[in-house]
């Protein structure tokens, strides 16, 4: 009798420790499907988002002045567009068009919103609408904001700026541009900016 129940007692024991082997394999299984469903989830997730990602790449031009298409003196002197004496400063408009050379081959149209100040320099903020060719990229065109300008008085001449596209302005073969810059020296005035495409550009 005793071991009758010695061997009740074994099989009793298989029989859980067969249930604990079903369960695990059953778990092992059901752990496997969920995580190949993951990989396939990621895949097709990641798909656009790596078609979406976009690439970095630095460029350099210059601006050269042609003239102005639009001269407002607004509050200032019309005859020196600076202030009139005893006025600290005075705000002007100007319309201004540039030929541009380097990896940025064309022209840039710019209207700007400018303060004069006594001693002959100016504070400006604006739009421009770039048009030409950019290196490896094609023809098109975009709008970048100006701000930040400042150009010293004569004799210096000196300009400073940041640039900034906006997005979503991007036309031909610039479709999707983006990216950000600065420009500062004398006539022809250097700019550096850093350019993005969407990866399948």
């Amino acid at each position: 009798e005793t071991k009758a129940i010695e061997q009740r007692k074994v099989s009793g024991q298989d029989r859980i420790n067969r249930n604990i082997e079903r369960e695990v394999r059953m778990k092992n299984s059901i752990l496997k499907a969920m995580l190949a469903a993951v990989i396939v989830l990621v895949a097709l997730i990641g798909r656009p988002l790596l078609a979406a990602a976009s690439r970095a790449e630095k460029i350099s031009f210059t601006y050269t002045f042609v003239g102005y298409t639009n001269l407002d003196p607004g509050t200032c002197d019309p005859s020196t567009y600076l202030p009139y004496a005893g006025d600290p400063a005075c705000v002007l408009y100007s319309g201004s068009q540039f030929t541009l050379a380097g990896d940025l081959v064309g022209t840039e149209l710019e209207e700007d919103s400018d303060v004069g100040w006594p001693d002959g320099s100016y504070s400006s903020t604006g739009y421009g609408m770039y048009t030409g060719t950019l290196k490896g990229h094609g023809t098109g065109s975009f709008v970048a904001l100006d701000y930040d300008g400042y150009t010293a008085p004569p004799p210096n001449g000196v300009e400073t700026g940041t640039l900034r596209i906006v997005n979503g302005t991007g036309t031909g073969d610039l479709v999707g541009i983006s990216g950000s810059g600065s420009f500062a020296g004398p006539l022809p005035v250097p700019a550096k900016m850093t350019v993005k495409f969407p990866r399948n550009h």
